[in-house]
């Protein structure tokens, strides 16, 4: 990255969301993001509306990307915070979220006393490559949206890399290219979007994924939702529509805050134009930091030995545990005794690791084969911090 870029950037950025904040939220709400609906569907027929379709896309990202309830969570690009309210709020998760725009930090903030969960969720105005937050602070870091607009993305997967604790999980959610070379007018298309919206470029959804393994994440995963947010730019859906017919709108507004604001109307028909040609892509990335070599090893008869005592067998049993056997079609554990081993693994391993929320975010194929491994590398993830480890064999 050439020197100044990014600083250029980072002021053009909270330029645009600063004189921009009161018209994404008048007509697109708490959400500055795209909604999400099943093939077929069309807004304002037969599928959601703008809050219901955007309130779906947080949470098909929190199952993507197997982000765990009460989880402390790093949320880049807050925006008005949408997003982190639902994870401190239905989730109970623990939320500190960073914008470039002091106006988005300050009315999130005003959302989240709102909302009475201030003590969960709380902004601030700071550069996400640049955040003052220790090493591994975090259990999940959340990027919904905001990656387009850093300029040096290997040092974002780097710096997510560093907060997030060992086990944690990455959960990105972005706009992106078609992979492969585009055509002359294709790269127009992608320049003017790229100029309104105040994006240095675009990655495709396979660039990112090579980032994450780059920087050393691990169960990297990529899943293509372009078809399912294209809806996002329908012109009564984004609801541009209503200020283009009123062009002294327009004009009044490009007088009060300067001609960057009448980016915000451009963007309507040229990501309409991205999407239908295949141009412009969407998706969402999934990733997790390591865990230390043999963490998760070192715990499975301890955390064993704790089933044990709960479904009253011997030492044979015990011994008989091995870190594929599965606690369902194996071991036959049923949720009463689910309910009181979740029980056990918190008293021993602190509040963090909650086996019950775990697995009911689980679908039904993941519990059938959940493994004491699994349960292992879970409280391996989330155990006190500083825990020493369990010696080998218990």
């Amino acid at each position: 990255m050439e020197p100044g870029i990014g600083a250029g950037l980072n002021t053009a950025v909270e330029r645009y969301y600063d004189i921009t904040l009161d018209l994404y939220e008048d007509l697109w709400g708490e959400h500055v993001h795209h909604g999400f609906w099943d093939l077929g569907e069309i807004p304002g027929a037969n599928g959601a509306d703008r809050h219901a379709a955007t309130d779906r896309l947080v949470r098909e990202l929190v199952e993507f990307g197997g982000v765990p309830a009460g989880a402390a969570v790093l949320d880049v690009g807050c925006g008005i915070g949408g997003p982190a309210l639902h994870l401190a709020g239905a989730m109970g998760c623990t939320v500190e979220g960073v914008t470039l725009s002091a106006r988005q930090a300050a009315r999130a903030n005003e959302k989240a006393r709102a909302a009475g969960i201030a003590d969960r969720a709380r902004f601030h105005q700071r550069d996400a490559l640049a955040n003052g937050y220790p090493d591994a602070s975090f259990d999940v870091v959340w990027a919904l949206e905001s990656l387009m607009h850093l300029p040096d993305r290997p040092a974002f997967f780097a710096e997510a890399m560093r907060l997030l604790r060992p086990g944690g999980t990455l959960a990105v959610a972005t706009w992106a290219v078609r992979e492969g070379e585009l055509d002359q007018g294709e790269r127009d298309l992608v320049g003017q979007i790229l100029r309104h919206q105040v994006m240095p470029d675009l990655s495709s959804l396979e660039g990112h994924e090579q980032l994450a393994r780059a920087a050393g994440f691990a169960e990297v995963a990529t899943v293509d939702w372009s078809r399912a947010v294209a809806n996002s730019w329908d012109p009564s859906f984004a609801q541009i529509r209503r200020f283009e017919r009123g062009r002294t709108v327009m004009r009044e507004l490009a007088r009060e805050r300067g001609v960057d604001v009448l980016g915000f109307f451009h963007a309507g028909p040229l990501m309409k134009k991205g999407f239908d040609t295949g141009v412009i892509a969407y998706g969402a990335l999934r990733a997790t930091r390591p865990l230390p070599a043999g963490a998760a090893d070192r715990l499975i008869r301890p955390i064993a030995d704790l089933l044990r005592d709960i479904v009253g067998e011997d030492d044979a049993w015990l011994d008989a545990v091995v870190p594929g056997t599965r606690v369902d079609g194996d071991l036959l554990v049923e949720s009463h005794e689910l309910a009181a081993w979740s029980v056990a693994l918190r008293d021993r391993y602190g509040d963090r690791v909650d086996l019950a929320a775990h697995v009911a975010g689980l679908g039904i194929d993941e519990i059938v084969d959940l493994t004491v491994a699994d349960v292992a590398a879970y409280v391996a993830a989330r155990r006190h911090d500083g825990d020493a480890l369990p010696a080998d064999g218990g």
